[in-house]
Order: C-alpha cells, then sequence, then structure tokens
C-alpha cells in the first residue's frame, strides 16, 4: 500500500492505496465521485465500475505494516501473490501526483450525524485521539501542583477536552477548592447525568431497576452488595432544581 493522508477525523489512522492497482484514475476524481465508490456496496455499482482499493490501516492495530521490501524476497512475493515491479511503479505515481488529492479527504470521509448519535462525553472519549505530548507536560506539572496551586492554574491546552477534564477532576478530588459558582455547576452536571442521562450515562431510574431486577434472583450474599449499592447511590444522588 501507499500512505495517501492521515484519517481527517481519526489521528491514528491512515488512509492508503493499494498498490495492486493504477492509482492513476483516483488522481482524475472529485470528493463525490470517490464517496460514490468507496461507501457504496459492489453490487449497488454502475455495471463496469469497481470500488476504488483505498483502505485505511490503524496505527495502533494489528497487522503491522512493514516498509522493508527484503521482506518479500526469497519466493514471499511469488507465495502471496505479490507482483513486486508493478507495485513500485505504483507507488512512484502515487508520490507523484498525491498532492492532487490535498484537502480533498475531510469530504470524503464526512458522515452525517446519525439522528440518535450522542456526543461522547469527554470521560469516555477513549477513542477521541491520543493526548499530544505538549499536553502530556503540561498535565504533568499539573498533577505535582497542591490542591490550591492547582485551582488558581491557568493553561490552555491544544487538546479541547482537557480543560473540561481537568475542571471535574478538580471537582471529583478537591471540592473544597471550588467556588461557589463553580460548585453549582459540578451539582447540575451530576444532576444532569444521574437523573438525565447526559453523555449517554445511566440514569439512577435505570440504574435501580437493575438492582431490583438483579435482587430477584440474588443469593444472600449477593441481595447484601446490592443493598450496598442502593444506599450508595441514595447517598450521592443530586437534588434537582
Amino acid at each position: 500500500v501507499w500512505p495517501l493522508a492521515p484519517h481527517p477525523t481519526n489521528k491514528n489512522e491512515i488512509i492508503v492505496w493499494d498498490l495492486a492497482h493504477d492509482p492513476a484514475e483516483l488522481f482524475t476524481l472529485d470528493a463525490t465521485a470517490i464517496r460514490a465508490r468507496l461507501f457504496v456496496a459492489t453490487a449497488d455499482l454502475p455495471e463496469g465500475m469497481a470500488r476504488l482499493p483505498l483502505k485505511t490501516v490503524h496505527l495502533n492495530k494489528s497487522p503491522v505494516v512493514i516498509g522493508n521490501l527484503k521482506t518479500l524476497g526469497g519466493g514471499v512475493a511469488e507465495r502471496w501473490g505479490v507482483d513486486v515491479a508493478r507495485s513500485m511503479r505504483h507507488a512512484e505515481s502515487a508520490a507523484r501526483h498525491g498532492h492532487l488529492l490535498a484537502g480533498i479527504w475531510p469530504d470524503v470521509y464526512r458522515r452525517p450525524p446519525a439522528a440518535d448519535a450522542v456526543e461522547p462525553d469527554v470521560d469516555e472519549d477513549l477513542y477521541g485521539g491520543f493526548v499530544g505530548d505538549d499536553d502530556r507536560r503540561k498535565l504533568q506539572r499539573l498533577r505535582a501542583l497542591s490542591p490550591a496551586a492547582l485551582a488558581d492554574a491557568r493553561l490552555a491546552f491544544a487538546d479541547p477536552r482537557l480543560e473540561e477534564l481537568l475542571w471535574r477532576y478538580r471537582a471529583r478530588n478537591f471540592s473544597e477548592t471550588l467556588t461557589t459558582d463553580e460548585r453549582a455547576r459540578w451539582q447540575a452536571h451530576c444532576a444532569a447525568r444521574l437523573h438525565d442521562g447526559a453523555g449517554g450515562s445511566r440514569t439512577l431510574s435505570a440504574f435501580f431497576d437493575r438492582i431490583d431486577a438483579l435482587n430477584e434472583t440474588a443469593d444472600e450474599r449477593g441481595q447484601g452488595i446490592l443493598e450496598a449499592l442502593v444506599d450508595y447511590a441514595t447517598e450521592i444522588v443530586p437534588e434537582r432544581d
């Protein structure tokens, strides 16, 4: 494969072209045409038209991608059906004309949001991308501060999720440093999640329903655990305005 560009929305994903195929046609297509041949089932394509051999490689998943062509020696290329000479010609074409696709990929991979899609909450946005090195260093400095100094710290993050995460970190661990307005904001946040399911969280009502269902088949030890969970949930439930 030949790398064409980073994926526009996933930092851990690279868009690549299968070098078993000539990429010349790709450089003549606009975003609409690429989408029509990338996100449509093969059976739905017009007669004589093929899907584009565009793929994506996830940097943090297997399989690995090996750049050393020596791994295809000793009959390996023939065994796997890889025409190295043809692939190298296609790679040269991709390298020479790849600039023609600059800026096209956000339009290609733009997906309309689903009607019932829920914006991921920052606490649960594991796949929203890794924290950059500069932001990571800032977080390490913040972790070394006293609670009072942490409350006064003002740092600009490149990752837009971190400001909210830092505030929640303070609210959960150092609530005594919150101002009156910040405490009210935290209570409203907790109420929205526990009463209304904000951010896709499980509501207290759903939690208690699940406890009741489990209680029907629980043994004596299990019932004790479930009662403790009910007590805990009742203790932390925020009041509604």
